[in-house]
């Protein structure tokens, strides 16, 4: 066996031509498949990042909003309770007029038929005061008519008196 230098350097020029085209073939085609990959998922990652961002930002602003929808309900609901209270007192105060009204009117028909009562109870008490004195005095005062109111009044006084 012997060595020789025509077929090593053939051997040598061989595996330069086939290891040259398996780079320009394989290797920069598989180099660039890897890049572009590589910047897919980088690309993917940011997608993911700003998705992640976005649904904590959404969440914040959820989070937010319900806080204001709080705060709001709250508010509506404290206004609500005042204007229940002021509503309440207002119609305590309408009543309390409405029966103090009540109570005044009551107490005027009361006075009203109180002076009538009093006013037909003297009419009566002349009547019988007039016919005692007419039958006590037989017909003496008959014809002196300021003498019979004078007598009649006197008598009114002292019956009111009594009551």
């Amino acid at each position: 066996m012997d060595i020789q230098l025509t077929q090593i350097i053939f051997q040598i020029i061989n595996f330069g031509v086939v290891f040259g085209a398996l780079v320009f073939l394989l290797y920069k085609p598989v180099l660039k498949i890897f890049d572009e990959r590589a910047k897919r998922i980088e690309e993917g990652q940011k997608a993911a990042q700003q998705a992640i961002d976005a649904q904590e930002n959404l969440s914040n602003m959820a989070a937010e909003a319900q806080k204001k929808l709080k705060k709001e309900r709250a508010s509506v609901l404290e206004k609500a309770q005042e204007e229940a209270k002021e509503r309440a007192a207002q119609i305590i105060a309408d009543a309390k007029a409405q029966a103090q009204e009540e109570t005044e009117k009551s107490k005027k028909a009361w006075e009203e038929e109180r002076r009538q009562l009093m006013k037909a109870a003297r009419t009566e008490m002349a009547e019988a005061a007039l016919k005692a004195a007419e039958v006590v005095t037989a017909g003496i005062l008959k014809s002196d008519k300021k003498a019979q109111e004078k007598l009649i009044d006197a008598e009114l006084e002292k019956m009111l008196k009594q009551i």
